[in-house]
């Protein structure tokens, strides 16, 4: 017999709600990153300013990347959860109808 797995929708939709919560805030985490890039390298000058702007600018660029990945894993369990209880809902239909009558 095959080892089945079994999926709680609320708990994903859940976690679904969580990982796009996280996604926003690392985007407004990345825009801070970005923009504490220019005050580095103001505040520090020179070659060390402008190595400190350019890590935050990446540190940034890094952490959006996670945003985006963790928005579109969101997005991907929201629309299976949804496509998950239709067909459940359909089911439940199907399984309640009266039967089709049979014509004489």
């Amino acid at each position: 017999m095959e080892p089945g797995i079994s999926v709680s929708l609320d708990d994903l939709g859940a976690l679904a709600a969580q990982l796009s919560a996280l996604a926003g805030e690392l985007q407004e985490s990345a825009r801070t990153c970005r923009s504490a890039a220019g005050g580095l390298q103001s505040a520090l000058g020179g070659d060390e300013g402008w190595r400190a702007g350019a890590v935050a600018t990446a540190w940034g660029s890094l952490v959006e990347v996670v945003a985006e990945r963790a928005g579109a894993v969101a997005a991907t369990l929201v629309s299976a959860t949804d496509g998950y209880a239709d067909v459940d809902a359909a089911l439940a239909r199907d399984l309640t109808a009266d039967p089709p009558r049979r014509l004489r």
